[in-house]
């Protein structure tokens, strides 16, 4: 279907299509040619003298087509069709490339009308339907779209460009002529005028009419090459505005890079269009200062238009400078940092013999304010950067013009008057490059600047959480014309949710978002409410002070600061588990025992800690001694307690751990992430750390279970035991045989130490059968297992071959203390 009849469904924007129309061309005859005239290859014909067959080929056709369709019209729209069929050869006849022009200029300038009129509606009449249109879906299609429309003007804009240099060589062709022959009329006239007063001058006549139609034809020229150098003037004004809009586009999505979006760099192709406009820029001044000065009342009809190249060329060359790497945003105090600048009209840039010289200088957000205001700064001084000088020099290797700052040091940075309750961390700081540029073809000096995106200045590692949480919410929900550094107090949660989810999965180098049900929690976390529907927090505004300046209900963190802990400990730990879909992750306490007790016993789950910063529990379903079920939650692991044991091996060594949420075998789930067991090499028996629960393993259970602490540190502990006798243990009294201890003498143990024991079984072998309650084990006590059958279990060890003076010195002893870590509390 033509584009044409989508345009005419628009009914309220008509009337501008019509004032597009106007005098130039016969919107009626757009009309009823509308498919035809969108099949022609107007484009492809380049305005030149050696293209006129072609053109009067179109022509002609576009005649003959409109014939046809008037044959099929009623009689009054017959007659018209016809009248126009007539105007259109005679207006065109003689300079069909004039009509390849025109309906290449309608064409363009229809388009680019329905694409305003479709911003215009979304934004001020969203009732309003507009004819569907191919949508981009990535911005990879979006950018290959924008490059496809500006070659498309490009390619316009140069054929304007001929069209005037075929027009000022008509022009200066036909000037010449009616001059020579003027200059022969008066002693032509005077001679023949004294021999005969009164008759006719036929030959006076002719050459009269002769030259008149000469000069005609000369004006006719000059005023289509002047019309030409408008219509290529408009033409470049809006191409150049769109590769600007492109460029501005860039640094908006290089931005949204820092929070984690994917970002493609164009900046190749936004060179070439850069080029191709300071090109075609330079090429119609050249036509301007070929006009002769005996055109000066013509150069009326194009006055101002020098001035607005100028003013083209210079939006052009200050936008083209620009900051391609950025310094780090989050910027430590005598850190080295490394940035490069770019200028994407290099082939333009005039230095015949030494570069530029670009200089880096730090500004505070109000002095980014007034440059935006009035061009320059103030010159006080902020900060001072070590080697913040660099040439700006072009590239054989990548045809790129730049000035890299490699080892750049802020050394010292002062700071300003913070308002309110603003932190160190909250206050946002520019690095400005600058420098003056020559360009070939222009006597300007252009003074060039580009400014990096916001910086928080810190002085100590500490500062570093907050100072990421300012420069999130910045590249976030920043406005690309914006007043430095402006950004909303208050976004909406759904902006919230997306910026979240972006930067967690750039964080975690996962592939795996959030979901709708993190989501929920997350606005639970951070609004204290309970609901658990994600419509309740659709249209909810969070606030900055909601994010990173108010603590958590009951908490002495930020819902960032928790946030980042997540982040931070799956990075390092977890990312192959949430990868794998393994961690439920951002669900509540609560929903987690929703979820777990309508599954069978050893059902267990994986979740992120809500009481700590970067923590992560398992909570499980079992039996509980008083009856019924219980939903159990182990101790948050740490980074420090996945360093020291992984966390597919801390799953492992809990044994009433049977299915990870909702049935899957847990085995079948963790198998790969389990550490191959190691054996003890040189004779030595190999020491290991495992995980377990209060009260497992165990074949007598103690009266109350506490159901949730997990022991997080290695003790080995013989303690004082007051109130009933030591252990009574003869060194003489005991036989060692391939390490198996066999007690001769008999041995009481107190009532709250027990094991059960068959009768005629030895001690040591009820030992190697089950482990024995010690009421002094701290929550933190771990069990270190042995190999080849060696074995220490809490409070009691059995410790292969000692020696009689070893066996003494460990029985005279309190207690011996052989902590290897710190344990984690409650």
């Amino acid at each position: 279907m033509a584009f044409w009849n989508e345009i005419v469904k628009l009914h309220q924007f008509l009337p501008q299509f019509q004032a597009l129309y106007a005098q130039r061309f016969p919107i009626e005859v757009r009309h009823y040619l509308a498919e035809w005239i969108e099949q022609q290859p107007w484009s492809s014909i380049h305005i030149n003298p050696s293209n006129e067959n072609l053109a009067r080929n179109l022509l002609d056709a576009m005649v003959s087509e409109l014939q046809k369709v008037s044959s099929c019209m009623s009689y009054p729209v017959k007659c018209k069709l016809n009248e126009y069929a007539v105007v259109l050869k005679k207006t065109f006849d003689q300079q069909p490339l004039e009509l390849v022009n025109i309906m290449n200029c309608l064409l363009m300038q229809e388009n680019r009308l329905f694409q305003e009129l479709q911003q215009t509606c979304a934004s001020v009449a969203p009732a309003v339907t507009l004819p569907a249109q191919p949508v981009p879906t990535t911005n990879s299609e979006r950018i290959k779209q924008e490059d496809a429309n500006v070659l498309q003007q490009l390619t316009l804009l140069n054929g304007l460009i001929k069209t005037i240099q075929m027009y000022r060589s008509a022009t200066q062709q036909t000037s010449e002529a009616p001059d020579q022959e003027q200059q022969q009329l008066p002693p032509c006239y005077q001679s023949h005028h004294l021999q005969q007063a009164n008759s006719p001058l036929p030959e006076f006549t002719k050459r009269e009419e002769h030259i008149k139609q000469q000069k005609s034809t000369w004006d006719d020229h000059r005023r289509k090459r002047n019309y030409s150098i408008l219509e290529a003037v408009r033409s470049l004004e809006q191409v150049q505005g769109l590769v600007l809009n492109m460029i501005q586009d860039w640094k908006r999505r290089l931005q949204l890079s820092g929070n984690g979006a994917y970002f493609e760099d164009n900046l190749g192709s936004l060179q070439e269009w850069c080029d191709k406009l300071a090109e075609m820029n330079c090429q119609i001044q050249q036509e301007l200062g070929l006009i002769s000065t005996r055109e000066d009342i013509a150069n009326e009809q194009i006055s101002g238009v020098p001035e607005k190249l100028s003013s083209l060329l210079n939006n052009l060359v200050r936008s083209a400078f620009l900051v391609e790497k950025q310094p780090p945003q989050v910027l430590k105090t005598q850190s080295k940092f490394s940035s490069t600048v770019r200028f994407l009209l290099g082939v333009k840039l005039n230095a015949p013999t030494k570069p530029p010289i670009v200089k880096a200088i730090i500004i505070t957000e109000q002095q980014a304010r007034v440059m935006r205001q009035h061009g320059n700064i103030h010159s006080e001084n902020t900060g001072e950067i070590m080697n913040n000088t660099s040439l700006l020099e072009f590239s054989n290797a990548t045809k790129t013009t730049s000035a890299s700052f490699r080892n750049m040091s802020l050394k010292k940075i002062k700071r300003s008057d913070r308002r309110g309750t603003e932190s160190v961390t909250e206050e946002k700081f520019a690095v400005l490059f600058s420098s003056e540029l020559s360009i070939t073809g222009s006597e300007m000096k252009y003074h060039v600047q580009a400014t990096s995106l916001p910086i928080v200045v810190i002085v100590h590692g500490s500062q570093d959480n907050n100072a990421t949480a300012t420069i999130l919410w910045d590249n976030a929900f920043s406005e690309i014309e914006r007043l430095p550094f402006h950004v909303p107090d208050r976004v909406s949660w759904s902006q919230m949710c997306e910026t979240l989810n972006m930067k967690f999965m750039s964080e975690v180098q996962s592939t795996q978002g959030l979901c709708k049900e993190h989501f929920v929690f997350l606005a639970q976390k951070i609004f204290d409410e309970q609901s658990y529907s994600i419509e309740d927090f659709t249209n909810r505004m969070v606030s900055w002070s909601q994010f990173n300046k108010e603590n958590l209900p009951g908490r002495t963190f930020t819902f960032w600061q928790w946030f980042d802990g997540v982040m931070e400990l799956t990075k390092k730990h977890l990312k192959d588990y949430w990868n794998n879909g393994l961690i439920l992750g951002f669900v509540s306490k609560q929903y987690a025992n929703r979820l777990l007790n309508q599954r069978v016993n050893g059902t267990f789950l994986l979740r992120f800690s809500d009481s700590e910063i970067g923590g992560i529990t398992i909570a499980w379903i079992d039996d509980s001694e008083k009856g019924g079920r219980q939903v159990y939650n182990v101790q948050p692991f740490t980074t420090k307690d996945l360093t020291i044991r992984s966390l597919g091996d801390r799953v492992r060594d809990i044994e009433r751990l049977l299915y990870l949420y909702p049935s899957r075998p847990k085995d079948e789930a963790f198998k790969k992430y389990y550490t191959k067991e190691v054996k003890g090499k040189d004779g030595y028996l190999h020491a290991g750390v495992k995980t377990t629960v209060n009260g497992e393993q165990t074949q007598v259970v103690p009266q109350a279970m506490v159901p949730s602490p997990v022991s997080q540190s290695c003790v080995c502990t013989t303690p004082e035991m007051p109130g009933w006798p030591q252990i009574p243990c003869n060194p003489n009294n005991i036989n060692y045989d391939k390490g198996d201890a066999t007690v001769t003498s008999s041995i009481s143990l107190p009532p709250n130490m027990m094991t059960t024991m068959s009768q005629g079984e030895d001690f040591p072998n009820a030992i190697q059968r089950s482990h024995l309650i010690n009421p002094y084990r701290t929550e933190n006590d771990m069990e270190v297992n042995f190999e080849d059958d060696q074995q220490f279990v809490r409070g009691v060890e059995n410790i292969p071959v000692p020696s009689e003076v070893e066996l003494n010195a460990l029985l005279s002893m309190n207690t011996m203390d052989m902590s290897l870590i710190n344990s984690t509390e409650f």
